[in-house]
């Protein structure tokens, strides 16, 4: 069975995208860094405050729980919470982006032949 799996072709770390920022504008590489630095302190506050952070067309960042349930409400213990985590919904620019975005058909393994059979039979779309 062959399924679709994405890619990534490397990796943009925060040094090289405040040189990306920083040729944009007209602030330095560290004056971004500086203004991410200072995003990063109030995320994290206002997430601890049960806000959700709203950042323009890039998207909105949000603290989430959630739980197992239990029959009664005498039966509902705090060991039913699962571990709160940090969720990221894109905004509209980025999923625009995402209609955009190329498949293209990958051979991972060299020396596997590709049989192009199509009758896996599984529940997921094969690539032809």
């Amino acid at each position: 069975m062959f399924y679709a799996a994405s890619s990534s072709n490397g990796m943009c770390d925060l040094a090289g995208l405040c040189d990306i920022i920083a040729d944009r504008s007209a602030a330095t590489a560290g004056d971004v860094k500086l203004v991410l630095d200072g995003l990063l302190f109030v995320v994290k506050q206002k997430l601890q405050d049960g806000q959700t952070i709203q950042l323009g067309d890039l998207g909105y960042f949000q603290a989430v729980l959630g739980s197992k349930g239990s029959p009664t409400k005498k039966e509902f213990t705090t060991d039913l919470v699962r571990r709160p985590r940090v969720v990221f919904r894109p905004g509209k620019t980025l999923l625009e982006l995402t209609k955009k975005l190329k498949v293209e058909r990958m051979v991972l393994d060299k020396n596997e032949p590709d049989s192009g059979s199509g009758s896996g039979g599984g529940d997921r779309p094969e690539i032809e």
